[in-house]
């Protein structure tokens, strides 16, 4: 397991993230909620497994969104996911929530790759809970990709959380452009396919632009009276 720290701000002593998103590979967490982590106080991402391209800009990407970074598995279990042992892999991605204990958990949304299959129950299983560990977190929701709705796999129809990210869209497509290398022959993943998902998502709910989710579970601070 690889971890890094990648944030130009110095910072000391133990980090613990108010946000953590579990990512199959290196851009879909950009791709889906990179507006996201640009917003959060302490972010950190868990990457399921390393790039088989060496040219992956990710220390650039995680200085530009603010996050910190963890990598599970070396570059051969690309693809492979399915492999791997499942109670091995869920109990490594706990032993991260329960010691990092963030309020928020993005997980990726199903889909026709069976990485993201695999890393979506994944981060069901270690965010149940009656976790032995005892931490809940307050919110566990799924985000949405280029290629997450293909067949309705992502619930697009199913979303029901909204975050506008106005104010940090442009920092958000210019991490996109940084995997620019890695995603050739992949028009989703275009900064201007990336930009056109989130203006619609924005005109939902009546701002420029937004990332959308499924909330899995959220834990009120109660109704008011």
């Amino acid at each position: 397991m690889v971890m890094r720290d990648s944030r130009s701000a110095g910072t000391s002593g133990r980090q613990m993230a108010d946000l953590l998103v579990l990512a199959p590979h290196m851009d879909d967490e950009t791709l889906g909620c990179g507006g996201v982590l640009a917003l959060a106080e302490d972010p950190l991402v868990v990457f399921a497994v390393a790039p088989r391209d060496k040219d992956i800009e990710i220390d650039a990407v995680a200085e530009l969104l603010g996050f910190r970074y963890v990598v599970l598995h070396s570059a051969e279990w690309e693809a492979r996911l399915l492999s791997l042992d499942r109670r091995e892999l869920v109990r490594r991605v706990e032993g991260i929530l329960h010691a990092e204990r963030p309020s928020h958990v993005l997980i990726p949304a199903p889909s026709h790759h069976q990485d993201h299959v695999v890393v979506f129950e994944t981060g069901v299983s270690a965010t149940r809970p009656m976790s032995r560990y005892g931490y809940v977190a307050r919110m566990v929701a799924s985000y949405e990709y280029p290629g997450s709705v293909w067949g309705q796999d992502g619930h697009e129809h199913e979303l029901n959380c909204y975050v506008d990210i106005s104010e940090v869209c442009s920092r958000k497509i210019e991490a996109v452009k940084r995997y620019q290398g890695s995603q050739a022959g992949r028009p989703v993943a275009e900064p201007e396919v990336v930009t056109a998902w989130a203006r619609l998502r924005g005109s939902t709910i009546g701002v420029p632009y937004a990332e959308a989710f499924r909330i899995l579970r959220l834990v009120d601070e109660g109704f008011p009276r």
